[in-house]
């Protein structure tokens, strides 16, 4: 856990790509925003939001952190502890016989449960803290901010091919099979130890931890404005902003050494710019609103240091809302397949939830679920906010009903948590 940790935090926290909850409001109401957003996180999530502002200016400061894991953190950190995978490998490398005897290497018992959490790694799994940071001020239809949303992965490539105890003799030249199960070695050859060793896998780079880091920090200015059609205001939106963006790939052992880590990282990012383009529309009447929103359409690309490209893909969307004066009800769907930095892993949510305010406070909850991937389960979200309008804290939650397992305890497979002040005038 230590080293995944230490691997996020050396990467700079590198934003990202995901349509994650940010700001105050949607995280406790089930990540719904589109049509139910409100003066400073407007913009984020959808700009024609700014239209319906509820007072004149609204600044917003927030910063929270998340977390997805899909078993890696427990078979990684036994691998690299309890059974000390690059000792347990050399000790039987070292005591195979010339000849190919019998002789006993001993560590039979550590090297099977270590084979069993490698197998464990192969079917599936990953590691993603995402961190967000925002600072946001809206004054009427106009909105300026900087957003940061991050997301940094650590993923074990194992290759199913190479599983097998075979070693070779850097002193002899020869290669030698290992029988965990009877504590014995035997002969065999070169082009075998190429194409099935785990030691020969390891030593090549084809089972390894990939880390990567991929992400944007973006400065927006965003503007709506509405018509009215019929007795319906449709409100259109748009954001324009610039996107410094940070790359981060690399391969790193299954028991890289801490002190190591830091210089492996830090020469592999790479940082480029680009710029994006979001637009979003609102029909609202009465006490019912409908919302629509597609950010980075115009696809921004950025450079890893390698020489090749990431482009970040267009999301697309939706979400309803009603208010009941001091109740409101919203819900939200993506309506587009979302990159995670988990190989094979994606995004798509369904979430809503209820804000009950008054001038002092707020209490929300809701729900989402990842309609691609079952591992997180239903995640359960929450939010209080309270305080004068001029000066709020607002804190709010999301954790998956699924858990995994860390040092013998159970943790949630994802979480979010964020703290945010606001302050308001007018209206």
């Amino acid at each position: 856990m230590k080293k995944l940790l230490s691997i996020s935090l050396l990467t700079g926290f590198a934003f990202a790509l995901q349509f994650q909850p940010l700001g105050f409001k949607s995280i406790g109401m089930g990540g719904a925003g589109v049509a139910c957003a409100s003066g400073s996180a407007a913009a984020y999530y959808n700009p024609a939001l700014l239209a319906k502002h509820k007072y004149t200016t609204e600044i917003s400061i927030s910063a929270g952190i998340g977390a997805r894991e899909i078993n890696l953190i427990d078979p990684i950190d036994k691998l690299a502890n309890q059974y000390d995978l690059s000792d347990t490998l050399d000790h039987i490398q070292n005591n195979a016989p010339i000849s190919g005897s019998n002789t006993k290497s001993g560590d039979n018992v550590k090297i099977q449960n270590a084979l069993k959490e490698i197998y464990r790694l192969s079917q599936g799994n990953g590691f993603e803290l995402m961190p967000t940071a925002a600072v946001s001020i809206q004054i009427e239809n106009f909105a300026l901010g900087v957003y940061g949303i991050g997301d940094v992965s650590a993923n074990a490539h194992i290759d199913r091919d190479h599983l097998y105890l075979i070693f070779k003799d850097e002193d002899k030249g020869g290669y030698y099979y290992y029988y965990p199960n009877k504590d014995t070695y035997g002969a065999t050859d070169e082009s075998t130890y190429k194409k099935y060793s785990l030691k020969y896998a390891l030593d090549n780079n084809l089972t390894y931890i990939g880390v990567q880091g991929i992400g944007v920090a973006e400065v927006p200015l965003s503007f709506a404005s509405t018509i009215n059609l019929q007795n319906v205001d449709v409100s259109l939106g748009i954001n324009l902003k610039y996107i410094e963006g940070i790359t981060y790939k690399n391969k790193l052992a299954l028991d890289t050494d801490q002190d190591n880590l830091e210089e492996s990282l830090n020469d592999n990012k790479k940082t480029s710019s680009d710029y994006g383009v979001d637009v979003g529309v609102l029909i609202s009447k009465d006490a019912f609103r409908a919302g629509l929103v597609g950010k980075y359409l115009n696809s921004p690309t950025f450079k890893y240091y390698d020489g090749t490209t990431y482009k970040i893909k267009p999301m697309v969307r939706s979400g309803v809302a009603i208010d009941f004066n001091a109740l409101t009800l919203g819900l939200d769907i993506d309506l587009t397949q979302n990159d995670t930095l988990i190989p094979n892993y994606k995004s798509q949510y369904i979430g809503g939830g209820f804000d009950l305010h008054q001038s002092w406070f707020s209490i929300r909850g809701g729900a989402m679920y990842n309609m691609l991937e079952d591992d997180e389960g239903l995640i359960v979200t929450a939010g209080l906010g309270f305080g004068l309008k001029w000066f709020q804290l607002d804190v709010a939650a999301e954790a998956a009903t699924k858990h995994g397992t860390y040092d013998g305890n159970d943790v949630p497979r994802y979480f979010k948590v964020n703290l945010a002040l606001l302050s308001r005038w007018g209206g």
